[in-house]
């Protein structure tokens, strides 16, 4: 059994995001007018930068738990998908640069009646994508082009 999390430095800009975005529109919140309706507008966007610190806080309390049998999410949110019910397996790439040089990939797993995403930040996600190619192909399951591609850009045979 293999347990893994998401390391601090790679979480690190989006909590400075998520704090540093929250931080400035309160302080424009407090210190404007209630009765200029752009008031409203910092209400939003300081709830949304809340939420999106907060799930980043989930994101690096989360636990994964890779094992023959299979996968175990374990958070606020406990997921498990067994290797044998996996149904559905979906590789993406999202750059952040025109070059499409930099960005980041999502696994997302579906079997049984639980799903799992993984970003590519968790350190042995090249070994769960292989893990995941491995019980799609003895479970006979088909990989779209997309899919098959990026897993071939990460060394990973589909």
């Amino acid at each position: 059994m293999t347990e893994l999390r998401y390391p601090l430095s790679a979480l690190f800009w989006d909590y400075a995001r998520g704090i540093a975005g929250m931080v400035i529109c309160f302080v424009i919140l407090v210190t404007n007018e209630w009765q200029n309706q752009l008031a409203w507008l910092f209400v939003g966007l300081t709830v949304l930068f809340a939420i999106y610190t907060m799930t980043t806080v989930a994101k690096n309390l989360t636990r994964f738990r890779v094992t023959e049998e299979g996968i175990e999410c374990g958070g606020f949110r406990k997921q498990a998908i067994r290797w044998a019910d996996l149904g559905d397996l979906s590789l993406r790439y999202y750059p952040t640069s025109r070059s499409r040089k930099k960005g980041w990939m999502s696994l997302t797993l579906k079997g049984g009646s639980g799903k799992i995403q993984i970003e590519s930040t968790l350190p042995g996600f090249s070994e769960i994508v292989a893990r995941a190619a491995h019980a799609a192909h003895a479970n006979k399951l088909p990989v779209d082009r997309v899919t098959a591609d990026n897993m071939a850009a990460i060394g990973v045979a589909g």
